[in-house]
């Protein structure tokens, strides 16, 4: 991993429906091209991966071609984090560990069927399943019957329904990262809303969720094809024409095109 104190921008990337496609699979061959991307970003732009995954499962999914150019990484939803890709430093306190290890134990008990495996997390839930939009309607009523329902915070991804202590989310983990620098979302789905709608430029696979437009339109952020796309635009989402991994090397090259 690679450090840069110059750029004025920082790049949040999403792993799961972003980078990887669906089954957790990034193609070798377009990995290189993933990694030259980012390479050609480098003194223009911090790069960071942005994933409600812990670090062991980017160690283990990422290629080192890539690891190679990435900064950092947000982790677990924005509760926790690794500036150097060999060590996860939680932010979370001790009572809200305390909440979500008590909430996770309730999960368990409760025996749902729709739950493939609970990822391994230091800080949060992730309960991967087939289908994560509808029993995040179950989970979402279940958190409402705990003590717990105002101190967390559940969402889902294309993979997974994930409980996050209340106010975590990628974008707080990125501008904590940024350090003052703008902020550049690259991201697809419902998990993804804060850094979607917050980061100063955002940016999107074609895959993009379509759940997200009226959060994304209430945010007064339109819908721009990458290819008509002169510029970064605070008011926009840009979005490439190619879904996942290659959707992302689209806007990779782009981003070379408009950072000066």
């Amino acid at each position: 991993m690679v450090g840069d104190i110059r750029p004025g921008f920082i790049l949040g990337l999403d792993l799961h429906g972003t980078l990887l496609e669906p089954g957790e699979v990034l193609r070798p061959e377009l990995a290189p091209r993933v990694a030259d991307g980012l390479r050609k970003l480098r003194g223009r732009a911090l790069r960071w991966l942005c994933t409600g995954n812990d670090l062991e499962f980017v160690r283990r999914k990422v290629p080192p071609v890539i690891m190679t150019e990435i900064d950092g990484c947000v982790l677990e939803t924005g509760c926790s984090h690794s500036d150097n890709g060999r060590k996860e430093v939680v932010d979370t306190t001790d009572a809200e560990r305390a909440v979500i290890a008590a909430l996770e134990t309730l999960l368990r008990r409760a025996g749902f069927r729709e739950i493939n495996y609970f990822a391994h997390r230091l800080t949060s839930i992730s309960m991967f399943c087939d289908r994560p939009k509808e029993f995040f309607r179950v989970v979402e009523g279940f958190v409402r019957g705990t003590e717990f329902a105002d101190r967390v915070h559940v969402t889902w991804s294309s993979v997974a329904v994930d409980i996050l202590p209340a106010g975590y989310d990628k974008h707080r983990g990125l501008v904590r990262a940024a350090a003052g620098r703008k902020t550049i979302g690259v991201a697809d789905s419902m998990n993804d809303l804060a850094l979607l709608s917050r980061s100063d430029f955002p940016l999107a696979p074609a895959n993009l969720a379509p759940e997200l437009f009226p959060h994304l339109a209430a945010a007064g952020r339109a819908l721009i094809p990458c290819s008509s796309a002169p510029a970064l635009t605070p008011a926009s989402v840009t979005i490439a024409s190619q879904p996942e991994t290659e959707g992302v090397i689209e806007l990779l090259d782009w981003l070379h095109r408009v950072i000066a």
